[in-house]
């Protein structure tokens, strides 16, 4: 299942750095949502409620560009942290064939 979002893109390493937080990081939420849709880049369900960075922050993505951001559950957000995107719809593995 390939899911809309940004084909992500890196901050200008000559610019200040930026944080996310405050009113500017919820009207880019909103703006992720209403122009990617409510479908979460992280399990892919409906109902996003938060934007997540296509790269992560912590490894130079751009923090306040609409390219660099999709729709996400706050809670698929957190547990990602600063990991790689993992396309939707490919099962991981649980490890319970070693078992059997």
């Amino acid at each position: 299942m390939n899911l809309p979002h940004g084909p992500g893109t890196y901050a200008d390493p000559d610019l200040p750095a930026e944080t996310w937080g405050g009113r500017k990081a919820q009207q880019y939420v909103e703006l992720t949502i209403l122009t990617y849709g409510d479908l979460c880049i992280n399990c892919g369900l409906p109902g996003s409620n938060s934007a997540d960075h296509v790269i992560p922050r912590s490894k130079g993505g751009a923090v306040y560009d609409i390219d660099n951001l999709g729709p996400s559950h706050r809670r698929c957000n957190y547990s990602r942290q600063d990991k790689p995107l993992r396309p939707v719809g490919i099962p991981v593995e649980s490890g319970i064939q070693h078992f059997t």
